[in-house]
């Protein structure tokens, strides 16, 4: 017991900032699941991943204060190369997506092993870790989940009017959209620590896709969202501190429960039918 207290005591901001990034992750993620955009977290990651490592990299030339606006700066930057693929150059969206982050992997991986960032600290982006959350990473979580009930609360009608419309005549979706990619970014950045490059999109996914399954309306499955979140960080949490594995790899084996739960429901009620 007490050496369960122990390590309880070692990951506790990690813990609480993975229970806030749950909550403002289901501010975000049921609207990329239905606009069939399941992926894009995951592609964004690789771009975060060259941002980070490049300010971490040049962290002598960029103060503590700039970190964030320059990798936030730095992403949406290759977001914008997306766009100029896909506008200019009549590239498929997933493809002109398919080059700009494969390109950012490639640039990360050179600049960490040129500057000496090509050790366990690569292994940490890429899987994350409750331990090396620290305080100064829970209140920034705080300030992300602030920013995503600001955001949900402001543009939360343009969100859901893209679900099922890309464009409406008279609308402006310019604020909505950027703002949404700045939220975004910002949870996958509290995320990194926790989940790590490879794992953090799964957050994206499980939880809300089984919400929406769950949710008899759009509102309440935002909720589902947030409490399937919410289990997952503290069943991922007992999972690694019990048997000694990987924090990002148990939370998403904990929620893969959820669907192993939706399979054999769905069994049960069609044998009843029978």
């Amino acid at each position: 017991m007490e050496e369960l207290l122990f390590s309880l005591q070692l990951v506790k901001f990690g813990v609480l900032a993975g229970i806030l990034l749950g909550i403002s992750l289901s501010l975000t993620s049921p609207f990329l699941i239905l606009k069939k955009n399941a992926l894009f977290p995951h592609a964004l990651t690789h771009v975060l991943f060259f941002a980070i490592i490049f300010t971490t990299a040049f962290s002598n030339y960029i103060s503590s204060y700039l970190e964030y606006p320059v990798i936030i700066c730095l992403t949406l930057f290759s977001v914008l190369g997306i766009l100029i693929l896909n506008k200019y150059f009549k590239l498929y969206e997933d493809t002109a997506t398919s080059i700009i982050t494969h390109l950012a992997l490639g640039l990360a991986l050179i600049v960490a092993a040129k500057t000496n960032l090509y050790d366990a600290r690569l292994l940490s982006y890429l899987f994350g870790s409750l331990v090396t959350v620290s305080q100064k990473d829970f209140y920034e979580s705080i300030i992300v989940l602030l920013l995503s009930f600001a955001f949900f609360y402001k543009f939360y009608p343009l969100w859901t009017a893209q679900i099922t419309d890309k464009e409406i005549p008279g609308i402006n979706f310019k604020w909505a959209n950027s703002f949404y990619l700045v939220i975004i970014t910002l949870q996958i950045i509290i995320g990194i620590k926790l989940m790590g490059i490879l794992l953090i999109s799964a957050f994206f996914v499980f939880s809300g896709s089984c919400a929406l399954k769950l949710a008899s309306n759009f509102k309440l499955a935002i909720i589902y969202t947030a409490f399937l979140n919410i289990l997952g960080i503290l069943g991922g949490t007992l999972i690694s501190v019990f048997w000694d594995l990987p924090f990002s790899g148990s939370v998403v084996v904990f929620m893969s429960f959820y669907f192993l739960f939706f399979v054999v429901s769905k069994f049960l009620n069609n044998n009843r039918r029978i």
